[in-house]
């Protein structure tokens, strides 16, 4: 049986993280190549690349995806850096290229009530949660029929106290996610929004004193899916 996401183009965006590399992993068993975004992209290609499975190119492909996973630098935070990497629809050295599959799944934590936020600390929560996953629809070249898949979080619906900003922040992915599906359904692109509960990883780890939330053992696993052009 073929693999699902065979000569598929997917770039995930915080990529490094417990869920980002989860999702790595699982798209390049399934076939896909990959584009690895993050701040820490670089440093963690040496101990993630030999967890991935190789790319294999399909005779006579053509297209302008990548011919082997990237791992490529990002600061979420950072429009230009945005737009610069995903302004060409050819894959190169400073671009991403067009894409088949865009994963948003940059995101940071707060354990702290609204009134003791630093200003500096919500503006962060948003831009690493929120806005750089607007941007990265914006500016992604998408191919038609995608998918894009929003990482939000089971809090988006079921909030605690200490986590206004980060609660908006997961909410406005659902907000975004339903907007842009009926913009770019006249493409075939789809686009859905996960939110998984507790999901084993540092930044949860971190959190579990604060709150209490139902773990998602099978969240990771059950990622490809709705990548398929079959779901």
């Amino acid at each position: 049986m073929a693999s699902r996401l065979a000569g598929k183009h997917a770039a995930i965006i915080g990529a490094t993280g417990s869920i980002g590399s989860s999702i790595a992993k699982a798209f390049a068993q399934q076939g896909a190549v990959l584009s690895l975004l993050g701040r820490t992209a670089l440093d963690a290609q040496r101990t993630l690349g030999p967890q991935l499975t190789p790319y294999q190119p399909s005779a006579g492909d053509s297209s302008k995806a990548p011919t082997e996973h990237r791992f490529i630098k990002l600061d979420v935070t950072s429009s230009a850096d945005l737009k610069r990497l995903f302004s060409s629809r050819k894959a190169t050295d400073d671009a991403v290229g067009a894409v088949d599959i865009l994963v948003n799944c940059a995101g940071i934590t707060q354990t702290t009530i609204l009134k003791r936020t630093h200003d500096e600390d919500v503006e962060k929560v948003m831009d690493t949660n929120l806005t750089s996953a607007i941007l990265a629809c914006k500016y992604a070249q998408m191919n038609d029929k995608g998918c894009i898949l929003n990482v939000s979080s089971l809090m988006a619906t079921r909030p605690a106290v200490g986590a206004a900003v980060y609660t908006a922040a997961k909410a406005g992915m659902i907000g975004l996610t339903s907007a842009l599906s009926l913009e770019l359904a006249p493409r075939s692109v789809r686009v859905n929004a996960l939110l998984p509960g507790w999901v084993e990883s540092p930044m949860w780890n971190s959190m579990y004193a604060f709150f209490s939330f139902p773990w998602s053992s099978e969240f990771k696993s059950s990622i490809p899916w709705f990548a398929a052009h079959l779901s």
